[in-house]
C-alpha cells in the first residue's frame, strides 16, 4: 500500500507552485493546490487540501489507505524529491536548516557559481563572487537587518555570515561545488517565525542596488 502511495505522490509533488497548478489542471481540479512540508522543506501538491487530494483517487482493490500509511508515504516521497532537487540545483536561497530552539534559519543566501559556472538568477542576472562578497562585507559591518520582502519593520537579523570561495574552501578543507554566501538568520518576529515553521516561507531573498554590466 505504501509503495503505491509513494509512486503516486512522486508524480504529484512539486517544488514550485506553477508546476503543481499545471498538474491540478490536468487532474480536473481547476488549478487548486496546497502546501505540504517535511523537515522544514515546502512542496506543492494538487487539490485544495490533502484530504481532497486523497478523495480524488479511489483506493485500489477496495483497500482503504490509513492515515499512518499516507503520512509515511508522503514523507518518504517528499524527502526523495527534495534530496534529488538538492543534488541537481545550487539551492540558492533555500532554508536548509532550522534551529527551532534559537529561532535561527540557515542556508545559502546567494549562490554565485555552481560547478565553476556563473549562476543565473530569476531576473536573468549574475553576481560575480568577489562583487557579492564586497557588498556582503559592507552590509555586515553595520546593518545586518532583515525585513519581510525588503519592506517595513525589522523582523530579524543576520547572526552568522560566511563567504564561500574556492580559496577559502581550500584553506579550510571544505569541499563544495558552490561559491556564494552562507547565512544564519535570527527570526525575531513571531508571525514570521510561525510561517517559517509551517513552510510558507522557505527561502531567503537578498536585496540591494546594483549597476548592471554586459560581459
Amino acid at each position: 500500500m505504501i509503495e503505491v502511495l509513494k509512486a503516486r505522490y512522486a508524480t504529484d509533488i512539486f517544488t514550485t507552485e506553477p508546476e503543481a497548478k499545471a498538474r491540478s489542471m490536468d487532474m480536473g481540479l481547476n488549478g487548486s493546490v496546497h502546501l505540504s512540508t517535511y523537515d522544514g522543506q515546502a512542496v506543492y501538491m494538487p487539490a485544495e487540501s490533502h484530504e481532497k487530494y486523497m478523495e480524488y483517487y479511489e483506493p485500489e482493490n477496495g483497500e482503504e489507505y490509513t492515515e499512518e500509511a499516507s503520512t509515511e508515504a508522503l514523507e518518504a516521497a517528499i524527502r526523495a524529491i527534495i534530496e534529488a532537487v538538492m543534488k541537481q540545483q545550487p539551492t540558492e536561497g533555500k532554508i536548509l536548516k532550522i534551529d527551532e530552539e534559537q529561532r535561527i534559519i540557515y542556508g545559502w543566501a546567494s549562490v554565485s557559481t555552481y560547478k565553476d559556472e556563473l549562476v543565473v538568477d530569476l531576473q536573468g542576472d549574475v553576481i560575480k563572487t568577489d562583487t557579492l562578497h564586497k557588498s556582503v562585507n559592507e552590509f555586515m559591518k553595520g546593518v545586518r537587518v532583515g525585513k519581510l520582502n525588503h519592506q517595513g519593520e525589522q523582523v530579524g537579523q543576520i547572526l552568522h555570515s560566511f563567504p564561500m570561495t574556492k580559496g577559502i574552501c581550500e584553506a579550510l578543507g571544505i569541499q563544495s561545488d558552490k561559491e556564494g554566501w552562507i547565512t544564519g538568520y535570527h527570526v525575531t518576529n513571531d508571525a514570521l517565525w510561525d510561517k517559517v515553521k509551517s513552510g510558507e516561507y522557505a527561502e531567503f531573498s537578498i536585496g540591494g542596488r546594483a549597476q548592471k554590466q554586459e560581459f
